[in-house]
């Protein structure tokens, strides 16, 4: 039995759609090898930048608990949660213990206003997105790469203006 050709163009179409939906070339693409291998300098990159985050969690937390739930605070700190949970997924992923967070309310600066505060966050922000940038310039892995343009890009856009607006 003979398709249509529109029926059969229609199907090639769809199929190609789904496929590109999925992510990947359709049957014949290899199949992703895991996370890639780490170098030193990408193992580093990868401890400073978790300890970063670990540190914007123990400030911002510190700052939620002396000075109440503001809400560029409650908001980064959740973020930060999430980007240092992002960055020990990568050490999980290749079998490798995740680093231990050193930073607690008593190891980071204390602030005894919002505004003095939020300042402190443009500065810990400009900082994070600086150290990702100079981490960005060495050969990572692709999985590494993307948590940290990721990580990168909330600072940017969302934490920075976030505390730009509450600075004095």
């Amino acid at each position: 039995m003979r398709r249509p050709r529109s029926l059969l163009l229609m199907s090639v179409l769809v199929t190609g759609l789904l496929t590109a939906a999925c992510g990947h070339d359709g049957p014949t693409a290899p199949t992703p090898a895991g996370p890639g291998p780490l170098t030193t300098p990408a193992l580093d990159a990868m401890t400073g930048a978790l300890g970063d985050e670990f540190r914007a969690e123990a400030i911002y937390d510190g700052v939620v608990a002396d000075l109440g739930a503001w809400p560029p605070f409650t908001n980064v700190l959740t973020a930060e949660q999430r980007h240092s949970a992002s960055i020990a997924a990568l050490f999980s992923a290749r079998g490798l213990a995740v680093p231990l967070n050193p930073w607690t309310s008593t190891t980071v600066p204390h602030f005894t206003t919002v505004p003095a505060a939020c300042a402190a966050g443009v500065a810990a922000e400009r900082d994070n997105v600086a150290m990702y940038d100079r981490f960005l310039t060495l050969d990572l892995p692709r999985d590494v790469r993307q948590v940290f343009e990721n990580n990168r890009a909330a600072s940017v856009f969302n934490h920075l203006p976030a505390f730009e607006r509450c600075a004095p």
